[in-house]
Parts: structure tokens; C-alpha cells; sequence
């Protein structure tokens, strides 16, 4: 079986990484919170201490990090770039920008390989291996880690390197903005006097049922922050001024991620990430509020 570096091993990664090692890799997993290594050794992973330690025995090396760790997970002095060994293929499926993906693209080492593998989906879909994986990069390393990568779902050939990051930040900008939409007409309905429930119900029976479904959807964790923090790449990448809808649905993003602490997607759909004035504890616990 393949070896595998793994680093991040977040909601996300955590699921990828069991995937892989219900399958029978050898998986050598690396975080920056240590009780997330302990829980991935407990299911049979080997653990690093170091992004670079994680790297250095691995065939194939999957990142997996927050797009604000992207820099000192794979370029700092003990990153990932300073373990890969010749012949060595990276996978990148952080959510991250085309000049981010660049810059460790010109810092790889010598016959060295750098893919990127940007995801579609969620937690519930990483655990199930549903996920839709976003494949850019040369053939010959491709062709090689798309058998692996199929582990976590449908592998979607995109074209070269940053078609992946590329394609996954296109598909970002509907499905943020819907995001935001969503809270946006929940504003809408405090403002002029309806209730969540019957708004949400009536918004599940048109095309934005699967926004619905996801906001709803408890069992799929994702914090507001992270999506928030998602809508800052995509203008990094894309700028403001060519993404007017995107920069505005950003605010309100993060207005709904800094409404309380840690406020999960779901509570999109309630009173706690609700406009100042209509927000509260006492109904924003419930979806029928």
C-alpha cells in the first residue's frame, strides 16, 4: 500500500485520513492541535511532529490545513516541502488562491511532484467518501494519486496545476453567495414580521433547497467563521471590485460568524446570528423561531 503523509487533520481531514486507513495505508498524520494527532493514532495512524516528519518517509504527502496555515504548514523551515523526498507527489486540497498555490509551487524540491486537489463538500460527505475532488495538475503524478484520492470520492480531472484551486474558488462564489442569501432573507423575515419556519420551509421547495438542506443539516459540522474566512480568500483571488455581490455577502458573513461564539452553519438558519436587534438566546436555539 501507498505510504501517506497527512497534515491537518481537522473535521475535514480527520475523515479523509480514517478513510485512507480503513483501506489499509500507512498514514503518518501531523497537527497543530496536539489531541487531534492522539485521536488519529487511536484508529491506527503514526504520528508526526513536525509538518516535515509527517512528509519525509510518505509517497504521497495530503494537506489538509486552514487557508490562513497554508504558508507555515508547507514553507516554513520544518514544513512540508522540507521532508518531501524525489518522487514524492503533495496534494493540496486547502481552499486556497492561485498565487498562494504558486509560491509553494516555485519552492518545491527537485523531482518533487505538486498536485492540487481542491474538495467539494462537507464533513458528512469527507466521512461517507462522497466528497467531489477537484484534480489539477500534471499527468503522470496524477494518474498515479487519483486512485488514492478516489477514497475520499469522484475525482474530477480539471486541467493543469491551479485548475483545481481555480475551480473550487468558481464554485465557491454561488454557493457563498447563497449562503449569505439565505441569512439575508431571514433578516428579511424578522423585518417584516414571518417566522423561520415557514420562510425556510417555503425556500426548501424552490432552488434553494439544497442550501436549505445543508444549513439544516446538524449532522454536517461547519463553523460560520470557517465559511467567512473562505469568502476572504475567494476575494483575495478574485478582488472586490470584480466581486461586488461576493464582497457584499462577506460582511454579512462575517457579521453572522462574529454574532456570537463559535456559531456553527446552522445557526444561519436561527435568531443568534440574526440582525442586533432581533437576536437572542431564547430563540436562537430552535429552526421553527
Amino acid at each position: 500500500m501507498t505510504r501517506i503523509g497527512f497534515v491537518g487533520v481537522g473535521d475535514m481531514g480527520s475523515r479523509m485520513a480514517a478513510r485512507l486507513l480503513s483501506v489499509g495505508h500507512p498514514v503518518t498524520v501531523f497537527d497543530i492541535a496536539p489531541q487531534r494527532v492522539a485521536d488519529m493514532v487511536a484508529v491506527g495512524a503514526e504520528a508526526a511532529t513536525t509538518p516535515a516528519a509527517a512528509a519525509r518517509d510518505a509517497d504521497l504527502v495530503i494537506s489538509s490545513v486552514m487557508s490562513a496555515d497554508i504558508p507555515s504548514a508547507h514553507l516554513a523551515a520544518d514544513g512540508i516541502l522540507a521532508g518531501l523526498r524525489p518522487g514524492t507527489v503533495l496534494a493540496v486540497t486547502s481552499t486556497t488562491t492561485p498565487a498562494i498555490l504558486n509560491s509553494i509551487a516555485s519552492a518545491m524540491p527537485p523531482r518533487t511532484h505538486l498536485l492540487d486537489a481542491a474538495l467539494v463538500g462537507g464533513v458528512r460527505y469527507a466521512a461517507e467518501g462522497a466528497l467531489t475532488v477537484l484534480l489539477g495538475g500534471d499527468e503522470e503524478p496524477a494518474a498515479a494519486s487519483e486512485p488514492i484520492l478516489s477514497s475520499f470520492g469522484e475525482v474530477v480531472r480539471v486541467g493543469p496545476l491551479g485548475s483545481g484551486v481555480a475551480y473550487k474558488l468558481i464554485t465557491n462564489v454561488v454557493v457563498m453567495a447563497a449562503e449569505a442569501g439565505l441569512r439575508e432573507a431571514l433578516d428579511l423575515t424578522d423585518l417584516l414580521g414571518g417566522t423561520y419556519a415557514t420562510a425556510l420551509d417555503l425556500l426548501a421547495r424552490g432552488p434553494m433547497a439544497a442550501v436549505v438542506n445543508r444549513a439544516l443539516d446538524r449532522g454536517n459540522p461547519r463553523p460560520v467563521r470557517a465559511s467567512a474566512a473562505d469568502f476572504d480568500v475567494l476575494i483575495d483571488a478574485g478582488g472586490a471590485e470584480n466581486l461586488p455581490i461576493c464582497a457584499a455577502a462577506r460582511k454579512r458573513l462575517w457579521a453572522a460568524a462574529t454574532a456570537a461564539d463559535s456559531p456553527m452553519f446552522y445557526d444561519l438558519t436561527t435568531h443568534l446570528t440574526a440582525l442586533p436587534r432581533y437576536r437572542g438566546p431564547t430563540v436562537g436555539t430552535s429552526t421553527t423561531s
